[in-house]
């Protein structure tokens, strides 16, 4: 028997805010650097350079860094990529069980972004509150590349939450609920 090469599927997660952010906080940044070029005095000047700098890296790590990634439905694993907010690999075997989910009152608490809940040890990679999907692991496992926080469900947004739960269904190996 031949083995069959399971194909690597892209999954989109809506990116509006972070085009949004970068359309804002672009122009700002390079007001910095104008304010930096503009300055008479040194102190000004450095100031002014040091501060754009800080905005440039923060900019670009946080909110440019998402607008070019996605998550990706591997062979053995899903890959949770948002820039440098997050890149963990959830191994199938892990996940239990895929449901569609919204969020309603906590969304200003929770953000946009990754964000940890510790009471309910949910890591939530949102983008957007629509289109959301919980994924209930096994057990507890521990995610974060420096801070490895218990984590028992992950909520994240994508694009098509319809593609995306028969997707990772198919890929563990559940049966349709």
């Amino acid at each position: 028997m031949t083995a069959r090469k399971v194909p690597m599927i892209k999954i989109d997660y809506p990116k509006q805010w972070f085009l949004l952010g970068t359309i804002v906080w672009g122009p700002l940044t390079a007001m910095l650097f104008y304010l930096s070029w503009q300055s008479v005095e040194d102190f000004a000047s450095l100031f002014w350079t040091l501060a754009g700098v800080f905005e440039g890296v923060l900019l670009f790590f946080l909110i440019v860094q998402p607008l070019f990634t996605n998550h990706i439905a591997g062979a053995k694993a899903l890959k949770l990529r948002m820039g440098f907010l997050i890149q963990e690999d959830i191994p199938y075997d892990w996940i239990k069980e895929v449901r569609q989910t919204s969020i309603h009152r906590g969304a200003f608490r929770v953000g946009i972004g990754v964000r940890y809940a510790p009471i309910m040890k949910t890591l939530f990679v949102t983008s957007s509150f629509q289109d959301l999907v919980a994924i209930k692991l096994d057990s507890e496992h521990r995610l974060g590349k420096i801070l490895r926080k218990p984590v028992v469900e992950i909520v994240l947004s994508v694009t098509s939450s319809t593609m995306f739960i028969e997707t990772i269904r198919q890929r563990a190996g559940m049966t349709e609920a």
